[in-house]
């Protein structure tokens, strides 16, 4: 998946968010945290029988770091971290490519900040073939191309055969900048050149880490740029031949060696070196090619934003970066006043004390403490009921057999249809009760419509068809239903509405609507009525002659 080019000239608000940009800031904290000078992973330079390698270290020091200074006890945990990090290439061998770590006494080194994943590079084919065709015009055995790095130089070549002359253009102007540097400074910024296209053009059969799945990429918090920032940024990159890759790698080669710690040093300011710049896009690449050139030695490296300052970008994203499901803004203004309007809106709600809260949520707990088994053990002295002992942990299990033996309802159960009408339905026993005092009533059919409907939610999706049809001639036809509901003029609309597509929640406003009538109404006559008090009688004298024993 591709993500948005990186602008080095980009200000804070407008630098790119990556979707994985939490996983990035951990690992860059980390990596932080070994390129210290004090604490950090011995960085050193060793020297060799006719040359010194520079800033390096070996695998057995960064691995005894990870153990050492994140606690860790299992080497296998250690190597997994080192292969994380450096499969998203913040460390590299220095002579392969394949980015892992061994522990041993193989040499490592930390790329530079500026090439980090976290900046949102993503790199065109023209910049890979400009990078392969310098490494052609260096006469090094170390800069050979792999045969794999051939194979692609020959299919890019292919590609773009009709500009490969500017291709070649943009590769020498680069190498005649790389000439006029020290010798240690060039072999450190060519191994993390190196290192940057081993992430980004993986060596056949090595996973690429840079590839982001499309539905993390849809829900990051990527900004949104507006058409004049477009405009802008072509405006600023119509004069420039070269790419922003291109550009890129200039910046970082204007850079002074690299340090131990793997990052940059700011340029001496009397240095200017030359540089490359093209005609037009429309010009042909003969053109182009004479025309830099023969402004080459006019020119001077353009400013480059500095890596240190690089490495800090994204203090706009860490802060202020929209949500997933919000409008994405691009001002920090705009996404202040976003922040306003939540805030207000949080501050217009009705809310309650938290005295209130706490008083409502004793209030329960004392209400429903009864009913714990754990809090109030069934059979204990604190049992206000005098149930049967409590079946888990003692050998009888009259608790759950005292209603099918006895006949008689318990008044733990009992008590519980009276704290809760949702105990009552959930409740069996419960609901056979409720449906006897409103057959008497003259509206069970409202139960019986409400049962239905949960029913219907929980049926297979072959039987949704016909029970809708069901209790839609049962319970709602108005001109042929035979227990018609009491349902008002806008739930029946609303039903009808439903019904044009059927599914198992077309009953749900009339469901709904008629919850609320028999818990408002018919659940209060039920707990006055003279069947639920003969229950509550009946239950009372069978606890208390137990209670006098």
């Amino acid at each position: 998946m591709a993500l948005p080019r990186l602008r080095v000239n980009a200000s804070n608000e407008e630098r790119l968010v990556h979707p994985n940009h939490m996983v990035y800031r951990k690992m860059e904290m980390l990596v932080n945290q070994m390129l210290d000078a004090e604490a950090g992973v011995p960085i050193k330079t060793v020297k060799s029988f006719l040359s010194k390698v520079p800033s390096v270290f070996t695998g057995q020091d960064l691995i005894g770091w990870i153990m050492k200074n994140l606690d860790m006890t299992d080497l296998s945990d250690a190597l997994h971290l080192a292969h994380l990090i450096a499969s998203h290439g913040y460390l590299f061998q220095i002579d392969d490519h394949v980015l892992t770590v061994k522990n041993d006494g193989t040499f490592y080194r930390f790329q530079t900040p500026y090439f980090w994943p976290s900046n949102c590079w993503d790199p065109e084919n023209t910049d890979y073939a400009v990078y392969l065709c310098k490494r052609t015009m260096q006469n090094k055995a170390h800069l050979e191309l792999e045969d794999f790095e051939a194979e692609n130089l020959a299919k890019l070549q292919k590609m773009f055969s009709r500009k490969w002359e500017f291709v070649f253009m943009q590769a020498e102007a680069q190498y005649k900048v790389d000439k006029k540097r020290d010798r240690q400074e060039r072999q450190i910024l060519d191994s993390q050149e190196r290192a940057f296209w081993d992430v980004h053009r993986p060596v056949p059969g090595c996973v690429n880490t840079t590839e982001v799945d499309f539905r993390k990429l849809s829900r990051s918090g990527r900004p949104k740029y507006s058409s004049g920032g477009h405009a802008a940024l072509a405006a600023s990159t119509s004069g420039i031949g070269c790419t922003q890759y291109s550009q890129s790698v200039a910046a970082a080669h204007a850079s002074l060696p690299s340090t131990s710690n793997g990052s940059a040093t700011s340029p001496r300011k009397n240095d200017q070196e030359p540089s490359t710049s093209s005609a037009a896009g429309g010009d042909s690449p003969s053109t182009s090619a004479a025309t830099a050139t023969t402004s080459a030695p006019s020119t001077s490296t353009p400013p480059v934003t500095s890596i240190a300052s690089t490495s800090n970008a994204g203090s706009f994203r860490n802060n202020y970066y929209a949500r997933p499901g919000l409008r994405r803004c691009t001002q920090v203004q705009d996404t202040l006043k976003l922040e306003i309007c939540q805030l207000n809106s949080r501050l217009s709600k009705n809310v309650l004390r938290t005295s209130k809260v706490v008083e409502n949520y004793l209030a329960y707990y004392e209400q429903r403490r009864v009913f714990d088994p754990l809090l109030t053990p069934p059979g204990s002295q604190a049992d206000p009921f005098q149930s049967q002992p409590n079946p888990w942990i003692n050998d009888t299990v009259d608790f759950w057999q005292h209603d099918k033996i006895t006949g008689d309802i318990q008044t733990r159960r009992l008590k519980l249809w009276e704290d809760s009408f949702e105990e009552l339905l959930a409740d069996s026993l419960g609901r056979e009760t409720l449906q006897k005092f409103l057959d008497k009533e003259y509206s069970g059919e409202n139960l019986r419509f409400w049962w239905e409907v949960q029913k219907l939610r929980k049926c297979s999706s072959r039987m949704v068809p016909v029970m809708v049809t069901e209790i839609y001639n049962e319970f709602i036809d108005t001109n042929a239903a035979t227990s018609p509901v009491n349902v008002d003029c806008k739930v029946m609309e609303v039903t009808e509405d439903n019904l044009k597509n059927p599914n198992r929640w077309s009953f749900d406003e009339a469901a709904d609507h008629i919850y609320c009538l028999m818990k408002n109404d018919s659940y209060q006559r039920f707990l006055r009525s003279e069947i639920y008090r003969d229950l509550v009688s009946t239950s009372r004298k069978k606890v208390s002659p137990c209670a006098a024993c």
